[in-house]
């Protein structure tokens, strides 16, 4: 197995590459006749990737949140002695809102290029549900594939937007309920569903431009739903489950949770991706109705 290869596998059943997703933001409207603050977060994050102790890629990330909305852009890069055996790029952006402890995205978007080779995705979506897309080049015609179906487009997320965790309100606690939940994901080719389950507290402090504090540690397994060979092997079957962690850690005043930090264990070896810079800063912008 390439180092690259596993690399993408960490969200998708056809070895997509790694997006690790933060968030960047809309303007959200006033509905009162009076102004008001509308609170602003500025996120930034870096992210190291690696596949048996050595680095494979690096990810980064440039984001914002205003008020309920976000919009999200990442840009990931094999590094290392990968970019001997792979030279692959990747840029992913999407936008949304959150409503509760649901993530509503707007559009989505994937280009990746390896050694010459580009895939391509462009998503709509309006309330979970997928109303356009485009995903070049398209599925392999096998007799054992399972159909994706509108069905299987319905209740969904991106896998850029699969990666944030809202809670019910900015300052709720850390704690079991940051993994009570099943997130299903389209990619644009294939459904699958990660579940999120507790395993535990932990307390971290990476320095500075990083993190300190609590984060919440989440087993997560993987099930390929649609767009997948029932009789081949799938992203799945190479995961050993009881290995998979996700680390989560709130962003400032938001009330959404982003990963610090992903174990995943796979037949290679231990994929690691973890957040080498990490800061949020909030603030206020005023605004008056109509604006």
């Amino acid at each position: 197995m390439r180092p690259m290869t596993a690399w993408k596998a960490l969200w998708t059943g056809r070895s997509r590459l790694l997006a690790v997703p933060t968030a960047l933001a809309l303007v959200a409207s006033l509905a009162i006749a009076q102004s008001r603050a509308i609170e602003t977060t500025d996120f930034r994050a870096t992210y190291a990737i690696t596949l048996g102790g050595a680095v494979i890629g690096r990810a980064s990330a440039s984001s914002k949140f205003v008020g309920s909305s976000y919009d999200a852009s990442i840009q990931g890069a094999t590094s290392g002695v990968s970019r001997m055996v792979t030279d692959a790029t990747a840029a992913l952006s999407g936008s949304g809102r959150l409503a509760g402890q649901r993530v509503l995205p707007s559009s989505f978007e994937l280009e990746t290029e390896e050694n010459g080779f580009g895939t391509h995705v462009r998503m709509a979506m309006n309330s979970g549900r997928v109303t356009e897309v485009t995903a070049v080049p398209s599925l392999s015609k096998a007799p054992d594939r399972i159909p994706v179906t509108q069905s299987h487009k319905t209740g969904v997320v991106d896998p850029l937007s699969a990666f944030l965790v809202p809670m019910d309100r900015p300052e709720a606690p850390l704690g079991r309920a940051a993994c009570d939940r099943r997130i299903k994901v389209f990619d644009g080719w294939t459904r699958f569903d990660v579940q999120l389950s507790f395993k535990a507290m932990k307390a971290v402090d990476g320095g500075r431009n990083t993190y300190a504090g609590q984060v919440v540690v989440c087993g997560a397994r993987l099930f390929p739903i649609a767009g997948h060979r029932s009789g081949g092997e799938s992203i799945a079957d190479m995961i050993d489950s009881d290995k998979v962690e996700i680390w989560l850690v709130p962003v400032e005043r938001t009330g959404v949770l982003v990963p610090y930090r992903i174990i995943l264990g796979t037949r290679w070896g231990d994929l690691v991706v973890f957040a080498t810079r990490f800061t949020a800063t909030a603030s206020a912008q005023h605004a008056a109705a109509g604006d």
